[in-house]
């Protein structure tokens, strides 16, 4: 439920922080969110659990629209810290940085106005390998999109190629979220603009060995650390690579997320990515559908491991399935549909195979479905996170 429109006046030197979910337009004046001047009445939307800054040099009167849960708060100055800047200064015609950080420290903040302030220079390309939390690509994915214009967020780029890793953190499956890195950066060796966002899993001996292996797999020009306490072999590893480190602050304007906020906000992504999903039936036959992680068991055995799981689990809908098939349970397999020699074409929920030998599949993709590769996260119907199955992975 939205409420009324109110106009706020912003004094210059001035920042209203939009916490959504919430909209503002600008009726006077001028504004930057992140380095990206919106143009007057152009609606700026901060989604739930997300904030943007709207920063006036000279004073502005801002519409505002709230949704449940969303609010205003004004701050004086300029919450995008100066060493931000100093970033940009650093970075010559050809780039490649890399961001790392905790949860909730500003990575995304930070790479959207770097890329504002880089990208009237020449079309950058951005990696996304947040796959709990990721922007341009569905959750359990990574990806790489190019952008030629500003933007205020990152949500509206199309990405050029996904890349299917089946979980919600790199934690569930190092190795084979390395495997998926190092494919996606083969992709794109020859880039010579690139800005990569990473996970925030980053408290964990771990967790900081991993992104060593990101950094020596990207080869980045700088890495920039925002929130990192503890950078260790981090550091070792940018320097063999011979990249520049930045050891950043966070800007002052980042919602913490728990839990619980963190799952919604995935589940509203699986709803974007899955909009306009129908079930389709295909013969078993005519279907190549491969566990994206453990490729050399047949699905059917996938399916039955699944099922069994869930029911040991006591998930509560269990009970309603029929063999393989999970369309009385509402339940299926986050899965990938590859199309037109494009891996993870478009996103699926893969219900199962019924008596019939009928493939169903939950999708809001067009045409003939031939390849699918099947994941390990279990979603209801409606999107929800249900299961998590951890097979064995080759």
């Amino acid at each position: 439920m939205l409420t009324e429109a109110q106009s706020i006046h912003l004094s210059p030197h001035t920042t209203l922080v939009l916490k959504g979910p919430a909209s503002a337009r600008i009726l006077e004046g001028r504004v930057e969110v992140f380095g990206y001047s919106p143009g007057q009445k152009e609606r700026i939307i901060a989604r739930p659990w997300r904030s943007l800054p709207l920063y006036s040099d000279g004073g502005a009167v801002v519409e505002v629209l709230m949704g449940t849960g969303g609010s205003v708060e004004t701050v004086e100055g300029n919450t995008i810290p100066s060493e931000w800047t100093d970033v940009v200064t650093n970075l010559g015609e050809s780039f490649r940085v890399m961001v790392v950080g905790g949860v909730d420290t500003g990575k995304t903040s930070l790479l959207t106005y770097l890329y504002n302030r880089l990208v009237p220079k020449g079309g950058t390309t951005i990696v996304d390998l947040d796959v709990g939390q990721s922007e341009i690509c569905p959750p359990t994915t990574m990806a790489v999109a190019t952008g030629t214009r500003p933007s205020p967020t990152f949500s509206s780029f199309k990405p050029a190629t996904i890349y299917p890793y089946g979980y919600t953190s790199p934690s569930y499956a190092i190795r084979h979220s390395l495997k998926t890195v190092t494919e996606l950066a083969s992709s794109i060796e020859s880039a010579g603009r690139v800005l990569i966002n990473t996970d925030g899993w980053i408290d964990h001996e771990r967790a900081r060995e991993y992104k060593s292996q990101l950094i020596k797999i990207f080869k980045p020009s700088h890495v920039v650390l925002i929130g990192v306490g503890n950078p260790g072999e981090m550091v070792e590893s940018a320097l063999e690579v011979g990249a520049k480190v930045f050891n950043l602050p966070g800007p002052g304007t980042v919602l913490r997320r728990d839990q619980e906020a963190r799952k919604q906000i995935r589940e509203m992504n699986y709803t974007r990515f899955l909009r306009g999903a129908r079930l389709v039936s295909t013969p078993r036959r005519w279907l190549k559908a491969t566990p994206l992680l453990s490729a050399s068991i047949s699905i059917e055995d996938y399916l039955g491991a699944v099922v069994k799981e869930l029911e040991e689990a006591g998930v509560e809908r269990a009970p309603l399935i029929e063999g393989v098939d999970m369309s009385e349970a509402g339940l299926g397999i986050l899965s990938y549909i590859n199309s037109q020699g494009r891996r993870a074409h478009s996103l699926a929920l893969f219900i199962g195979i019924d008596g019939k030998g009928l493939a169903r599949i939950y999708t809001p993709h067009e045409g003939p479905i031939q390849e699918l590769e099947v994941g390990a996260l279990v979603l209801s119907t409606s999107f929800k996170e249900v299961f998590t199955y951890l097979p064995p992975i080759e």
